[in-house]
C-alpha cells in the first residue's frame, strides 16, 4: 500500500487548501453542550432524541464541527453555515437528506469535504480541487471478524488475506475496510457500492461493475490516526501533502 502524504507544518489560518493538499481536522468527542447553539432547530431536535449520551455527543460534535470549519473556509458565521445532504443518487423530490454532506456556499462550493467519526474521534478531510472520502475506524470495531472477509474482499484481496500469518489479518482486514468506506463515503453511494466489488489494495480503487460509479479514478491513501485507530483518505486528484489542524 502506497505511503501518507507528507504532513506539512500545522497553520491556525487556513486558507483554502492548494492542490494536491489535504487539510486534516481532528475534533475529540467530549461533552461540549455550548456548541448545541451551533445547530439549527431540526438537528436541536435529532440530538434530543438519542437515548444514548455518548451518541448524542458524538452527534452534536460532528454537526458544529461541520459548521466551525466550514466558517473557515467560507468567510461567514458557523450559524450561518448551510450544509446540504441531498442524495446525488436518488431521483426523489424534494430530496432525501441522506446523501454525503457538502457546504451549499458557491457552484460548486470553494472546498469539497467528507466527515468519518468513531465514539472517540471525528476527522474532518477538506480539499480545495477534486472529491475526497475519509474513514476512520477503532481498532476491533469490525464485528464477525471470521465472516466479514467473504462479505467485503474481492476474491483476489481474499486470497492475499488468507496468505497472511494469522496475526496480521485483522490489522489488514480492518485497514481495507477503512480504505473501502473512504472509496464509497466520496462517491456518495455507501453500501450500494458493494465493498466486495472494490479492490483497494493499490495506490487506486479498482472497482467492478458498480452502477453510479465515477470514470475518474480514486486514489487511496494511510492517514496518521489516533491511539488505536486507522484512517484512511480517498480522493479524486493526487495529494502530495496533508496539513493537521485544530479547532481554537
Amino acid at each position: 500500500m502506497p505511503e501518507a502524504p507528507a504532513p506539512a507544518p500545522e497553520d491556525t489560518r487556513p486558507a483554502i487548501p492548494a492542490p494536491g493538499e489535504c487539510h486534516l481536522w481532528h475534533i475529540p468527542v467530549r461533552p461540549r453542550p455550548d456548541w448545541l447553539t451551533l445547530l439549527d432547530e431540526e438537528e436541536r431536535a435529532s440530538a434530543a432524541r438519542f437515548t444514548r449520551t455518548r451518541a448524542r455527543e458524538v452527534f452534536l460534535t460532528s454537526r458544529a464541527a461541520q459548521r466551525l470549519v466550514g466558517a473557515h473556509y467560507l468567510g461567514v458565521p458557523p450559524t450561518a453555515v448551510t450544509v446540504r445532504r441531498d442524495c446525488a443518487h436518488c431521483a426523489t423530490e424534494p430530496p432525501v437528506p441522506h446523501g454525503r454532506p457538502r457546504f451549499a456556499h458557491g457552484t460548486p462550493p470553494p472546498v469539497d469535504y467528507s466527515v468519518s467519526h468513531t465514539e472517540e474521534h471525528l476527522l474532518i478531510a477538506v480539499t480545495g480541487h477534486g472529491v475526497v472520502g475519509v474513514d476512520i475506524e477503532a481498532r476491533g470495531s469490525l464485528r464477525d471478524a471470521d465472516a466479514l472477509p467473504a462479505a467485503v474482499l474481492t476474491p483476489a484481496e481474499r486470497e492475499h488475506y488468507t496468505a497472511l500469518p494469522a496475526r496480521e489479518r485483522p490489522d489488514w482486514l480492518l485497514t481495507a475496510w477503512t480504505r473501502k468506506e473512504a472509496a464509497m463515503k466520496l462517491t456518495g453511494l455507501g453500501l450500494r457500492a458493494a465493498p466486495r466489488h472494490l479492490d483497494v489494495r493499490g495506490p487506486q480503487v479498482t472497482a467492478g461493475p458498480i452502477p453510479g460509479w465515477p470514470d475518474t479514478p480514486i486514489h487511496l491513501y494511510p492517514l496518521p490516526a489516533p491511539e488505536a485507530h486507522t484512517a484512511a483518505l480517498a480522493s479524486t486528484t493526487p495529494i502530495t501533502a496533508t496539513r493537521p489542524h485544530t479547532l481554537p
